[in-house]
């Protein structure tokens, strides 16, 4: 997955259209208090999460294409994403945010990453995101980060986002797990997780899935439950490796 592809956050557009990406608050426009803020505050989450002591386990086949440097799509659920958006944040990549309020905080701090939000959801503005993703990695030369059960639910039942992604841009989806002990898991839908100070983590890549090109269908479903099922197993391997470091 390449870190470094020579391109600057806010560049691309969607046909000149902010459905998905808007790239408003990054062509150099004045900051306001609020941006200054939200800086403020993204290096003390970055302080805050590197305090975890954090073991990285990767399928034999997702390390060649890390390695390699070659692009890639990486899912994971819901439940993740506070930890995960940290781990990838110094890859130059296109991740689908919320098209809600509270996506555009994420977005923001995204934007600040250097990556490229893509706004959409399920249920609002999905197909398009997924089309300009598509053209994002095609021609930008970025990777893809993917909540596999999208924003609203249902947890750990993944939609067909990330497999229509890889089946359109030909490039492979590895499927990520992460825990940590000790942790918060919030009041949610997903049970959101937010590791505690100098906890043990383990951030876990499963092995890579490629989905043909002529996958529609029933062949698409059998696909979406294959990422489904490795991303459980890269998840419950985090968890294994969390507790074997010794009680938390």
């Amino acid at each position: 997955m390449n870190k470094n592809n020579g391109l600057h956050k806010g560049e691309y557009k969607s046909n000149g259209s902010r459905t998905s990406l808007d790239t408003s608050w990054s062509n150099g426009q004045k900051e306001t208090g609020r941006d200054i803020g939200l800086k403020i505050l993204l290096k003390a989450v970055e302080i805050y999460l590197s305090t975890c002591r954090t073991t990285v386990a990767m399928n034999p086949d997702s390390e060649k294409i890390v390695q390699a440097g070659q692009q890639a799509i990486a899912a994971l659920w819901h439940s993740n994403v506070i930890y995960s958006l940290y781990h990838f944040r110094k890859y130059r990549a296109a991740v689908m945010v919320s098209a809600s309020k509270d996506g555009e905080w994420v977005a923001r701090a995204l934007r600040l990453w250097g990556q490229f939000p893509v706004r959409g959801s399920r249920l609002k503005g999905g197909l398009v995101a997924i089309r300009d993703m598509t053209r994002l990695l095609k021609t930008r030369g970025l990777c893809a980060g993917i909540v596999a059960d999208g924003a609203t639910g249902p947890p750990c039942i993944a939609q067909k986002g990330p497999l229509v992604l890889a089946r359109d841009t030909g490039f492979p989806i590895i499927p990520t797990g992460f825990a940590a002990r000790p942790a918060f898991y919030f009041n949610s839908w997903d049970r959101l997780v937010l590791p505690l100070p100098f906890s043990r983590a383990a951030m876990v890549y499963g092995p890579a899935i490629h989905i043909p090109a002529r996958a529609r269908g029933a062949e698409l479903e059998e696909y979406r439950q294959i990422l489904e099922k490795e991303l459980n197993k890269a998840t419950i391997k985090a968890r294994m490796l969390v507790r074997s470091n010794g009680p938390g």
